[in-house]
């Protein structure tokens, strides 16, 4: 296997985790992203790099489902420097980079660098999407902080950042794995609204919906990623009645196309 000088796995349900991978893409030299999604179609997935970085959500105070199962997979070649970088609504909060790490050290490898990028979190069953001017406020920060985050990559220097909360964000993180298979029951579509367009099914990185007579049919393997949510044109589904008249979310700089699993579904 070739070795690259920089790969850059990423997750993105929404938009804003691969928007920063791009960014990043554009601002370091010779870097290669991948989806995570794609990735974990391999049997035995496996990277050759100088410089290898993880960029993903933060998910109930820690790591996606689908990014713990990836890292737990992952051929890691030789001792790259490795760096990760958690996106969400409200930093510092968590332990993405404690359980990223405890994964990689039964690998022989390490975390040399971690952030937190403070962008828009589309969790909209807790609060509504935040007002425009407050996201283009982060989206501003976000590009400067990308720019001092992407220096000490190249000059591969180690950077630490603060996880607050550690056991109650663990206790929280593990009690929402354990109900996964619970957490699509909240999910409704509107049978008037919904167009039968199945761009709900290609989203799901999970391949958790199924359309067997138009209409989408959650198949209980849910990573509330929310993708479904927030990218349905029509705005069919909903999660409980608590979602009802809340704004939707995708980053302005990805298109939907981007974000749609890569398996042969999107057409």
């Amino acid at each position: 296997m070739k070795k690259i000088s920089t790969v850059i796995y990423y997750y993105s349900a929404t938009g804003n985790s691969l928007y920063v991978a791009r960014e990043l893409q554009k601002a370091v030299n010779d870097v290669e992203i991948r989806s995570i999604v794609e990735a974990m179609q391999e049997d035995k997935p496996q990277v050759n790099a100088e410089c290898v970085g993880f960029v993903f959500p933060m998910h109930y105070f820690g790591l996606p489902l689908q990014v713990e199962e990836f890292l737990q997979k992952l051929t890691i070649l030789e001792s790259p420097y490795i760096f990760a970088i958690a996106t969400c609504g409200v930093p510092y909060w968590g332990r993405p980079f404690v359980d990223a790490e405890k994964i990689l050290k039964e690998k022989n490898r390490q975390i040399h660098a971690a952030w937190y990028v403070r962008l828009v979190s589309n969790y909209i069953p807790l609060r509504d999407i935040a007002a425009d001017w407050r996201i283009n406020i982060r989206a501003w920060l976000a590009e400067r902080k990308l720019k001092k985050i992407a220096g000490t990559i190249e000059k591969r220097e180690h950077h630490a950042t603060w996880q607050l909360l550690r056991k109650f964000c663990a206790g929280y993180h593990d009690k929402w794995k354990a109900e996964q298979r619970k957490i699509d029951e909240n999910f409704q579509c509107d049978r008037e609204k919904c167009t039968s367009c199945g761009l709900c099914e290609r989203i799901c990185p999970r391949g958790n919906i199924l359309r067997p007579q138009g209409q989408p049919v959650w198949q209980h393997s849910c990573v509330e990623c929310l993708g479904c949510l927030h990218i349905c044109p029509v705005k069919a589904i909903e999660y409980g009645e608590i979602t009802k008249g809340r704004k939707r979310y995708r980053h302005k700089k990805i298109e939907v196309t981007e974000l749609i699993r890569r398996t042969g579904k999107e057409a």
